[in-house]
């Protein structure tokens, strides 16, 4: 007996939303683990100690302030950017007087040399303290090239901030904290690595299992994840069946670890043409789906198979629409 399966291919706007609601749930789940991982890893001696002594260093070297009320950490141009309060003159004392903590925390944390460094860096700059803003008067202080005080105003001393020392401590000290404070350099280092293998690679690990892998085989019958199992789309292979089990995972392998992954670090582009096959393509296939045969149907009205022997005993003959793509016999 021979008999014939003809599937509808799903629609383009539901696989969308679809492939959105899952991408919604892959994000509410990452996050939550993510969280879990990290206040575990802040929970953990092994954890905690170091970055106490991190949040030290910081604030010591002056380049960071510590709110007392919540016990936040800022950068010190971030901070006295967004103090309530804080006019031009604040601005522009505490970011002279920071620079002024660090070259001293240097000369007792720093390597061999780094406080003669770093204060001659700061003297080279100063002396070009006219790019860009204009002056109104000047003053010989310490051999060093300086403003005047008696004739700076609130916008002035804004625009140096702004201009002058801001960049400077962003762009260079920040800089000097890490080459010149070895200790620093270990401990940022440490909170790096936990950071990206101790939570954000397995949160995304596991968000991709439960969200993208394990509902695939919950709902065996079309290898459906949670989105497309709201939407009614289902997975057949080239014999118009399930997928077996090594193809299911080869399509996640791909899609998860290749087309998703890459995304992230490529600004989209593996989805942009995974998104373009699917809505443009002569199949309507995306990336992994073409790469190995498959295709999202519509399950509206009718429902996926494991095996011919299945079809045989429900006496299938054919079914009211025909396809899309290319309809297969199975004898």
């Amino acid at each position: 007996m021979s008999v014939k399966i003809n599937y509808e291919t799903a629609r383009f706007g539901r696989r969308c939303f679809a492939n959105l609601l899952d991408f919604i749930f892959f994000g509410l789940t990452f996050m939550g683990l993510f969280l879990s991982a990290r206040a575990i890893a802040s929970a953990s001696p092994g954890f905690a100690q170091p970055m106490a002594e991190l949040e030290t260093i910081r604030v010591e070297s002056g380049l960071y302030h510590k709110n007392l009320m919540d016990g936040r950490v800022q950068d010190i141009v971030t901070y006295t950017r967004n103090a309530n309060g804080n006019n031009g003159y604040s601005k522009w004392s505490e970011s002279r007087q920071a620079i002024k903590t660090f070259i001293v925390y240097l000369g007792n944390h720093g390597r061999v040399g780094a406080q003669e460094r770093v204060q001659q860096a700061y003297d080279v700059y100063r002396l070009s303290l006219n790019y860009g803003v204009p002056f109104v008067a000047f003053a010989e202080v310490d051999g060093v090239v300086e403003e005047t005080q008696a004739l700076k105003d609130a916008v002035t001393l804004t625009n140096r901030f702004e201009n002058i020392y801001a960049p400077f401590i962003d762009n260079k000290l920040q800089a000097y904290l890490i080459t010149e404070i070895p200790r620093y350099k270990e401990l940022t280092q440490f909170a790096s690595n936990v950071l990206f293998f101790g939570e954000i690679i397995p949160s995304y690990c596991l968000a991709g299992l439960l969200i993208y892998l394990l509902p695939t085989f919950i709902f065996r019958r079309g290898r459906m994840t949670f989105g497309k199992r709201l939407y009614k789309i289902g997975l057949v292979d080239r014999r118009l069946l399930v997928p077996k089990m090594g193809r299911s995972l080869a399509r996640f392998s791909i899609f998860y670890f290749g087309e998703l992954l890459l995304s992230l670090a490529t600004f989209g582009i593996p989805f942009i043409i995974s998104f373009s096959l699917m809505a443009f393509g002569k199949k309507r296939q995306g990336f992994p789906d073409y790469m190995l045969g498959l295709h999202e149907v519509d399950l509206s009205k009718e429902k996926i198979y494991f095996d011919k022997a299945e079809i045989r005993m429900e006496d299938i003959s054919g079914h009211k629409k025909a396809v899309d793509f290319k309809v297969e016999r199975i004898d």
